[in-house]
């Protein structure tokens, strides 16, 4: 198995969500209004700065978590080629894991 963890602006999260489930992956875990600082800047989730993060925690079979970081990927990239080079504030990370109850 493998741990899918996506990093995102709450703002991205129908499209992450429609993006997985075209994926096949049925299951996973939100956390809302994640603060922070990364390479897209800080996030601060106040009146004047508003923006917060999602994170998206999913565990998968091997062949269904490449699919879906090639899609991430695919996301990413378009972001990208569209914001002029700026940061794109979406992150995804994977590590082995066992399920074990």
């Amino acid at each position: 198995m493998r741990t899918l963890i996506i990093v995102a602006r709450d703002s991205m999260l129908s499209d992450l969500e429609t993006l997985l489930q075209s994926s096949g992956v049925k299951a996973y875990t939100i956390l809302n209004n994640v603060l922070g600082m990364g390479v897209a800047g800080r996030v601060f989730g106040t009146f004047l700065n508003p923006d917060t993060n999602t994170i998206i925690f999913a565990v998968l079979p091997p062949d269904q978590a490449e699919k879906a970081v090639s899609v991430l990927q695919t996301l990413h990239a378009t972001r990208k080629a569209s914001s002029h080079d700026n940061p794109v504030p979406l992150k995804v990370f994977s590590f082995p894991s066992e399920e074990h109850v």
